[in-house]
Parts: structure tokens; C-alpha cells; sequence
């Protein structure tokens, strides 16, 4: 009856008539009594109500970003796999992952158990719970393969075991601690109800029931029997029931005497015995690949894949994938271990992969796992081995994001963002390590090639801006065009600033900062040294790339480009050729300077403390602000450009208009553009305001009237719209304010600003000094536009970003802000123990690095 009411329920949420499919059909017994829970979550009051109508399943009412439930499993995975198409075959990756649609997920032991592998972790639990039902309800046909029922057994039997001794036993079994040696079929056996309560208890809460299905040995062996499991199971989850299966383990032998293999060259089940070859079973020199023992829930749920045909296998356990070594010791060869990505089992570094076989509650181990994983790969279905322990694992698996190890015969180590940046700093050592002259042939070649590829860029661009013009307001931002147009000007600019950078490489790397003369024969000199491997995250301009490719290869540090929009990838694609080029003209390895692909996830480069030194976000301040606080990395940015200019009552007005329509117009969504415009009183008093904003006007800038300008002046400001906020437009409009007094713009611009760059337009050099020294931002201009605020202005070639922060480095930063510092102390043989018996007396003689001169502390 729960079968059937489930069936007229799922066939009325997705809109197929009840008497077509179901009607009359025959409900195998096995099925009807392994539908152990109860219909819908409305009869239980859990408030679940289904979402719209999907042809492949029912949705809840929060919708992952994923495609539609249509579209999953488009021909399905596996079996394109098993169809013997090679292509696709190799062709397959992450990217792919969200199309599985048959799903069988294995939950280890460690995965839902308490420490020490006593109890059910209820949140754990819970948690995975909550993620199979999104699957399911996103169209996804989930089988469960669990662990946990002797873990689950264990502790009823412990207490059991306490309960029915003496008082006299138990506090004497108290002191001494030794527990209780419990046999694991009994434990299985008393925690398998227990356990599968659980489940219905909380899958039910998300409208979803469950199915148990308890599988032996004989199940695989009998060809009858294991055609009645796969038809019982393919049932249930056209029901959109969930099969929760377990091995059996009240039938397994604790002496391991006897153990059954499966080959699906001849789908038979052999018994053997510890003595056993497996040639017996595939024929000497047979593809053992081809076989998997039935002895733990790991080689289960890789037969019950490779069954029922699933598109992908996901192993969750209490580890993030498979590493080069079990975790927490060194490999054979004396190296840490690193986690992979991707593993090809049938590539050559497989074999040098060392897994552990330990395993406390659980049957399997880490081998065990590889073998299932292999077996299930070999037939067409990939495989994910992952921490079932970390938030939203299932998600982030299915939505591509790089989580776990991927078994797949198209796997290659070096796709793992950890890979590239390694990869990114190795290379970055040897230009590090490369004279200045060698740098600066580098950077002339990129300048050459630029000038004489010209025209191509500007065709690649306009091929570009085509492309972006038919972008809706979602696909990216089209406010602003001018920021991702290029011409010969942009070009000659960008050529300029490489010129300016190759001039200043000779004297970047190496450079003496500090020297000083500690004592006699002991000297202490400081210099300058790559930070490493620089990740420049940017959204939408091209000349980006070449700008910051050239400011690391002077300051002898790698970089990788991550584009968050892709909005101009034919240009970037043509700028980074030109870089590759040079580099590799020069000996230096391409990977150097690497374009991260669109489908690289931002979050795990964020993450790579170890191998990526410094992050330089470029665009807006959603984006810096985001970087800013999901990565431990240090980052150099500027987060807002809130910039102001103020005319002061004795301002030259045709200055200040100027200033005024330079700082707005040239660039209107730079960080570098006037935001507000503040304004003595004496323009308002004396009727010069209109004239004064018309050229703003006239260029189409909305101006926007602050509260205090609107209140003591309605008549200038009536066809101006209100101002509800000082802030970064970003568009051309700008706000304008009306101050008392200097102090009064001071402290507007104080407390409003972003500590960016602010503009004083006046002629009085009090006026300027004061101004100067008590605004607070990095740049502070007078009768200058804020448009100014630029690297290539500030003779640095081109600029990292501007910094707000009050730090060694603010404002516009060039080269120097990809450059860390090193101390060297040269001596002959001295220690602390001479300074402190008096031998040695401190001198501290400083010299001037560029003159030779003596320096005096005071």
C-alpha cells in the first residue's frame, strides 16, 4: 500500500496520469516489504510542500544553481562510458559530474559514528540526510550503500552488556576500562534496526521515504537472486524511494575462511579460499581490473554501480581523497603526502601511490576503497572519494568544484589548482633566479610584439564587444563599454608602461635596501626578493593581463590570471600568446605566467596558502571585498574609491571646471573617479553653481543634490534628482554637497571617503597645506584630477592596484609591491656569546645604499 499510494503521489506531483503507468501493475512482494517508510511528509506534519513540476522528479522549494532536473544525466555517464565510446570516455571531468543522474553514494563507517566509532553522530547524520534529499528532489535517482550498523550495535550492546551485570562488576570494569570484547555480527545484527530508524525518522522530514535492502553474498552469487535486487531496486527509485543497502554482516565469517569474487567477464561468483590465485578466476595473465571481492560495503556499492548502471559512484569517508601516502606520515621516498585531485588508476605514477589497510569498526580500508573504485571505473562508472565529514560535500561534488579525488581514465594530476600553482612557482624561481638583462629582453620582446600585433589585438577586441553586446544585464556588466574597448592609444599606453617596467627590471631583484655594519667583520645587509607566485583575480578588462604579466616578470615572480566575467577572452587569449611567446624565445618555462580556465573554481586558489604568495584583485569593490574575506592570503587592492573634489571659495573657476569634468568624465567607473563634488557656499551665494556643473550635465553625468544642498537651496536644485546616499556610482553620476568652511569639507571627506584620492581645487597655500595634511587618504591632489591616480602617471610603469590600507604601501603601487625583503648577516664565526662577555661591542654603522655615505640614526 505505501508503494502504490507513493507511486499516485509521484505521478500527480509530475503530472502523469495515475490509471497510465501504475494502474494494475504488479508490485513484486520483495518490493512491498522493503518500502519501510511512510508516504509524505504531510501526513507527518514536517511542512513540506512539493515545488513545480519537473519531468524527472519532484523539487523541494530551495533549488540548488544547478541545470535544470531535465537535462541531468543527458544519455547518462556511465553508460556513454560503457558504450565503448573512447572519446568520451577521456574526455570526461568534473564539468561532467553534474550530469549524473543515477547516483550510488557509499557512507562509511568513520563518516556517521561518534569518535571512536561508538554511536550515531546525529549530526552527521543529518546532515547527509539533507543533502541526498536535495538530490532527489532535483530529479537525481540516489542509492544509498551504508556502513554503521555495527558502530550503531556496539553501544546498545555495550550498555546492554553493563546493565545486566552486578553493581560490584560493572564498577570494577569501571576502574580497570578494559571494554567489552563484542562479536561484530551481533553488534550489526542489534544496530541495524536502530540505524534504519534513524534514516526514516529524518529522511521523512524532507518528504522523501526510504527502502531497506539487506544484500549476501548469495544475492550476487545466484544469477536469479541478483536480477530480483537490481529489479527491486530499479523500482523503488522510479518510485523516488530511496534503497538504503547494507552487506549483510550477521552472515559474515569473522575468520574470513571463505570469500566470494565477482567477474563480469563471465558473471559468475568463485569461492576461494587465503591461498587463492586470482589468476583462477580471470585467467592467467587475465585484466584482474575486471574483478572486485564481495567482502565490505565498498566492493557492494561498486557491484551495485556497475548493476544498475549508475553514471557515478561517490565514497564518502572520514578523509579528503587519496593521497600519495597515508596521511600523517612520510612516503616511502621521504616526502609529505599530497593530496590528488584526479587519479588515473591505469597511469604510471599509480603505482608508486601507498595506501593504508587499517581500519578499527569498519571491514574496509583505503585499498579496499582504490579496488572497489577501480573495478567501477573499468565498467563505466566514475568514481569521487571523498571527506563525507566537510559541509555540503554531495553539492560541491555534483557542482563540479574540485572535492575529493576523481577516479577517471581522463585524469590528469596536473588540472588540480595545488598542481598549477607549484607548478606556477617552480617556474617563477628560475626567472626569479635570472639576471636583470635577461628580464628586461623579456619584457622588450612583449613590447615588440604588441606594437607590431596591433591590429590583431584590435580585431580579437572587436570580435569581443560584439559578443558582449548581446549579453543580457546578468551576463555582465554593460554599463561602461569604454573599459574593455581597445585602441591604438590603449595599446601605445600599454606598450609605454612595459618599456617603463623593462627599464626599471634592472634594478627591481637583488636590489639593496639597507646595509649596515654590525660590529667588526660582522655586516648585515637587506634586499629585495620576489614575493613568489602571484594570483591576479580580474573581471572584464583585457590590457590587464599584459600589465601585471609584465610587472611580475620585472619583479621575477610567477602569476596566474583568473577572469571572472570572460567577458573579452578573445583578447586575453591574444595578449597571453604574446607573453607565452616571449618567455619561451627566452628560456623560461610558459608556465610562468598561466590563464586559469573559466571553469576553475575561484575559492580553492583562495585557499592556497602554501603555494600562492599574494592575490591582486582588479575591478569592483564586490569583488575585492569578496577576495578580502574568503582567503588568508594577503591581498593588495583598493576596496572602494569613494573620491571627493573640493572647490574652495577662492578656486580659479575655469580650473575647477576642468578638474571637475576630467575627474568625472574621462573614466567614469574607475576607483579613481569623482564620486562627490563639494562645494564652498560661495558658489551658491553668489549664482556660479549652475555654471559651473553644465559641462557635467552636458556630457550626461546625473548629478544627484546632497541633503544639506537641498535643504538651504531649493531653488538651484529643483530639476537635480535627491541624493539618498554618498557612494561609489560607478556610472556616470555623481552627488554633489555644499560645505561651510574647509574644516567642514575635511571632515565630510574624512568620515564619507574611502581613503582613495581626494582633490582640493584652490589657489591659497594655507587652504592646500591644511587640506593636505589632515585628509586621510592615500593620494590627496591639488587642483589636479582624481583621474591621475595612476601608476603609469606616477612613473611605476603600470600599478598592482591602488592601496587605502594604512600600511608600507599606499596609494598607486608598482613594482615594489611584488617585492618582499631579505636579510643576509655575513660573519666570521661571531655569536650572541661574545656580544654578551664583551669581546664584541655593537657598532651599528649604516651607509646609504646609493651614495656609500654614512647615515646617522638622528
Amino acid at each position: 500500500e505505501t508503494c502504490r499510494a507513493r507511486a499516485m503521489l509521484s505521478a500527480t506531483i509530475r503530472g502523469v496520469p495515475t490509471g497510465i503507468r501504475h494502474a494494475g501493475k504488479f508490485l513484486p512482494g520483495s518490493l512491498v516489504a522493503s518500502a519501510n517508510s511512510s508516504l509524505c511528509p504531510s501526513s507527518r506534519g514536517s511542512g513540506f510542500r512539493p515545488g513545480p513540476a519537473s519531468a524527472a522528479g519532484v523539487r523541494s522549494k530551495w533549488t540548488p544553481k544547478r541545470p535544470d532536473s531535465a537535462q541531468i544525466g543527458g544519455g547518462g555517464v556511465g553508460k556513454q562510458v560503457a558504450s565503448g565510446k573512447a572519446d568520451e570516455k577521456n574526455s570526461f571531468s568534473r564539468q561532467d559530474l553534474h550530469k549524473a543522474k543515477r547516483v550510488v553514494i557509499k557512507v562509511g563507517t568513520s563518516v556517521l559514528t561518534r569518535g571512536e566509532e561508538f554511536g550515531i553522530s546525529l549530526t552527521h547524520l543529518a546532515s547527509l540526510v539533507e543533502q541526498v534529499c536535495k538530490l532527489v528532489h532535483e530529479g537525481r535517482e540516489v542509492i544509498i550503500v551504508t556502513s554503521g550498523a555495527v558502530g550503531f550495535g556496539k553501544m546498545r550492546l555495550q550498555v546492554q552488556s553493563v546493565m545486566s551485570q552486578t553493581v560490584r562488576n560493572t564498577l570494577s570494569w569501571g576502574a580497570n576500562s578494559n571494554p567489552l570484547n563484542l562479536d561484530s555480527r551481533a553488534c550489526a545484527a542489534t544496530g541495524q534496526s536502530g540505524l534504519m530508524t534513524l534514516y526514516d525518522a529524518m529522511f521523512s522530514q524532507y518528504g522523501v521515504s526510504i527502502a531497506q535492502i539487506l544484500v549476501t553474498m548469495s544475492d550476487f552469487q545466484v544469477d536469479a537472486h541478483r536480477a530480483n535486487m537490481c529489479e527491486t531496486i530499479r523500482e523503488l527509485i522510479s518510485l523516488g524511494i530511496v534503497p538504503v543497502c547494507n552487506e549483510n554482516d550477521v552472515f559474515y565469517s569473522n575468520t574470513a575462511s571463505s570469500e566470494f569474487i565477482m567477474s563480469h567477464q563471465n558473471t559468475r561468483i568463485e569461492t576461494f579460499n587465503p591461498n587463492w590465485d586470482r589468476n583462477q578466476a580471470t585467467g592467467e595473465g587475465g585484466d584482474q581490473s575486471k574483478v572486485v571481492r564481495l567482502t565490505a560495503n565498498d566492493s557492494l556499492s561498486a557491484l551495485l554501480a556497475v548493476e544498475l548502471q549508475a553514471d557515478l559512484m561517490i565514497t564518502l569517508s572520514s578523509v579528503d581523497g587519496i593521497y600519495t601516502a597515508p596521511p600523517g606520515r612520510l612516503s616511502s621516498m621521504g616526502t609529505t603526502p599530497k593530496l590528488l585531485n584526479t587519479l588515473n588508476p591505469s597511469g604510471t605514477e599509480f603505482a608508486a601511490i601507498e595506501f593504508g589497510r587499517d581500519q578499527r569498526v569498519g571491514r574496509g580500508g583505503m585499498a579496499a576503497k582504490v579496488d572497489a573504485a577501480k573495478f567501477a571505473l573499468n565498467h563505466g562508472v566514475h568514481v569521487v572519494l571523498a571527506n563525507g565529514l566537510k559541509r555540503d560535500v554531495l553539492d560541491k561534488i555534483l557542482l563540479g568544484k574540485t572535492e575529493g579525488t576523481l577516479f577517471t581514465n581522463a585524469a590528469a594530476r596536473d588540472t588540480a589548482p595545488h598542481v598549477k600553482a607549484a607548478e606556477a612557482r617552480s617556474a617563477g624561481k628560475a626567472m626569479a633566479y635570472m639576471n636583470a638583462s635577461h628580464r628586461k629582453k623579456i619584457l622588450e620582446d612583449i613590447a615588440k610584439d604588441i606594437s607590431k600585433k596591433t591590429e590583431l589585438l584590435i580585431s580579437a577586441n572587436t570580435d569581443d564587444m560584439a559578443a558582449l553586446g548581446t549579453m543580457t544585464p546578468q551576463d555582465g556588466p554593460l554599463r561602461d563599454l569604454k573599459r574593455y574597448t581597445l585602441n591604438k592609444r590603449k595599446l601605445e599606453s600599454v606598450v609605454t608602461g612595459i618599456e617603463q617596467m623593462a627599464f626599471s627590471a634592472a634594478n627591481s631583484v637583488g636590489r639593496n635596501l639597507k646595509w649596515c655594519k654590525v660590529t667588526d667583520g660582522l655586516y648585515l645587509e637587506q634586499e629585495a626578493v620576489p614575493m613568489g607566485v602571484v594570483l591576479c583575480v580580474y573581471e572584464a578588462e583585457p590590457d590587464i593581463v599584459p600589465q601585471v604579466a609584465a610587472l611580475c616578470i620585472a619583479s621575477g615572480n610567477a602569476a596566474l590570471f583568473k577572469s571572472q566575467m570572460s567577458t573579452t577572452p578573445k583578447t586575453a587569449e591574444v595578449f597571453h600568446s604574446i607573453v607565452i611567446t616571449a618567455l619561451k624565445n627566452n628560456g623560461v618555462s610558459p608556465k610562468a605566467i598561466m590563464m586559469l580556465d573559466q571553469r576553475d573554481d575561484l575559492e580553492e586558489y583562495l585557499g592556497l596558502t602554501e603555494n600562492v604568495d599574494l592575490v591582486i584583485p582588479r575591478g569592483s569593490s564586490q569583488l575585492i571585498d569578496y577576495i578580502s574575506h574568503n582567503t588568508k592570503i594577503p591581498v593588495l587592492g583598493d576596496a572602494e574609491g569613494l573620491c571627493h573634489v573640493y572647490v574652495h571659495s577662492d578656486a580659479d573657476f575655469d580650473i575647477a571646471q576642468r578638474v571637475i569634468l576630467d575627474s568625472k568624465c574621462e573614466t567614469s567607473r574607475g576607483h579613481y573617479a569623482m564620486e562627490t563634488l563639494l562645494l564652498h557656499s560661495s558658489w551658491m551665494d553668489d549664482g556660479r553653481f549652475e555654471d559651473l556643473i553644465a559641462p557635467l550635465i552636458k556630457a550626461g553625468v546625473t548629478v544627484h543634490s546632497g541633503p544639506r544642498l537641498r535643504a538651504q537651496y531649493k531653488a538651484h536644485v529643483a530639476k537635480l534628482a535627491p541624493a539618498r546616499s554618498f557612494q561609489e556610482f560607478g556610472a556616470m553620476a555623481c552627488a554633489v554637497e555644499v560645505v561651510s568652511s574647509l574644516e567642514d569639507a575635511i571632515e565630510h571627506i574624512n568620515e564619507f571617503g574611502s581613503n582613495h584620492t581626494d582633490v582640493v581645487v584652490s589657489e591659497d597655500e594655507l587652504v592646500v597645506k591644511q587640506f593636505s595634511r589632515e585628509i586621510e587618504s592615500a593620494c590627496v591632489f591639488v587642483n589636479a584630477s582624481t583621474r591621475l591616480s595612476d601608476g603609469f602617471v606616477f612613473g611605476l610603469g603600470a600599478e598592482v592596484g591602488v592601496s587605502t590600507r594604512k600600511g608600507p604601501l599606499r596609494g598607486p603601487v608598482g613594482i615594489e609591491g611584488l617585492m618582499t625583503a631579505k636579510w643576509t648577516l655575513k660573519g666570521r664565526g661571531h655569536g650572541a656569546a661574545d656580544f654578551a662577555s664583551g669581546d664584541d661591542i655593537y657598532i651599528h654603522e649604516k651607509k646609504c645604499v646609493t651614495c656609500g655615505l654614512q647615515v646617522r640614526d638622528n
